[in-house]
């Protein structure tokens, strides 16, 4: 997504508190207008011509959030807002809908156009009030967002199950876009340089390689695995999710620093935004894994590998803490073996068992 790679791009520039707290607003936001539509997609898509429709009108406000979000928390946050509301919006009246054609859903599809239409409420004052309440009255509906379906909860429970099979697919890609954007971060960093060098070209590198590690430990862990029956480790798991693309955004958006400041001495922020996301990364996947069906016959451990992550976390925040001065390649090398480990650990579980009946 384009507006992924635009709060990216925001963050590395603003490499502070304040400019951490407004990315996490800014990407919760974006994340939620997704998994809306991703749940939606679960359990009513169709092909008929009014869905169709309605998944073009949803593309015009992404698309402007896209346009407003590199700084949506300033000059163009009224934009911003109504562009998030409009997209809100059309997705509301999905569900709604859906409650009209389902019987058994629409208590669901009721108490979610009472919630979500609240949090539109809201963003759509928020452009006629002046900040800082402005972002006071978005805080408060994105967690009416969040909280609405966690009370359908019990009317969920008595709902016919519905088939989740691809939502460990839907969610994957949402990985995949993000560790895209990652890649595309480190790109832009390095053909802004000139003259290119020989340090430009290995902290480039580094960073793919940081990206590719993600990958394979999302994809040797989590990827593949359905979350657990009961509505509150589904909630758990996709929910879990939000932070760990959080993550990898935040990585992505310290590499890009690093290589658009490379002449410069690191700063104690862009350190820790890398260290802090690597860590979170690291956590999140262990969360995550706790929520997933174990399969007969599963080779990996789960202390093992919580363990592992957890412990690789708290190292990457202790060089996070470290008063010692770190080149930004040395903490990326730092950063990378901490990922390794993770990845040997995979890749002994899954691989062994094919070597030994050769």
């Amino acid at each position: 997504m384009v507006v992924i790679a635009e709060l990216t791009h925001s963050l590395s520039e603003h490499v502070s508190l304040d400019g951490v707290l407004g990315f996490l607003v800014l990407f919760v936001a974006v994340w939620w207008v997704w998994i809306g539509g991703t749940f939606y997609n679960e359990r009513f898509e169709t092909d008929d011509i009014s869905y169709r429709l309605l998944t073009f009108g949803q593309m015009l406000p992404v698309a402007a959030m896209a346009v407003f979000a590199h700084d949506g928390l300033g000059s163009t946050s009224t934009e911003f807002a109504l562009s998030y509301a409009a997209a809100r919006g059309l997705i509301t009246v999905m569900w709604v809908r859906g409650g009209l054609h389902d019987a058994a859903f629409r208590p669901v599809a009721n108490r979610f156009g009472i919630g979500f239409s609240f949090s539109i409420a809201l963003f759509v004052i928020s452009a006629f009030v002046p900040a800082p309440w402005r972002f006071v009255l978005w805080g408060i509906g994105l967690l009416s967002d969040l909280v609405t379906p966690v009370t359908t909860l019990g009317l969920q429970r008595r709902l016919p199950r519905f088939s989740a099979s691809r939502l460990p697919e839907r969610f994957g890609l949402f990985v995949i876009i993000v560790l895209g954007e990652m890649v595309v971060a480190v790109v832009q960093g390095m053909a802004e340089i000139e003259p290119f060098s020989a340090a430009v070209g290995l902290t480039g590198a580094l960073g793919m390689a940081l990206a590719f590690g993600v990958w394979w430990v999302y994809f040797d862990f989590v990827s593949r695995r359905p979350s657990k029956q009961g509505i509150w480790w589904r909630l758990g798991w996709s929910y879990l999710h939000l932070p760990l693309v959080i993550g990898i955004a935040a990585a992505g958006a310290g590499i890009l620093n690093v290589l658009t400041h490379i002449d410069e001495d690191l700063s104690a922020s862009v350190l820790w935004l890398m260290a802090g996301a690597v860590a979170v990364i690291l956590v999140t996947i262990a969360l995550i894994e706790t929520t997933l069906v174990r399969e007969p016959g599963e080779p990996t451990n789960p202390r093992t590998s919580l363990a592992l992550k957890f412990a690789a976390a708290v190292a990457a925040l202790a060089l996070g803490l470290s008063d010692r001065v770190l080149d930004p390649i040395a903490l990326l090398v730092a950063l990378i073996l901490l990922v390794i480990v993770q990845m040997v650990y995979g890749a002994y579980v899954w691989f062994r068992p094919a070597t030994a009946q050769r």
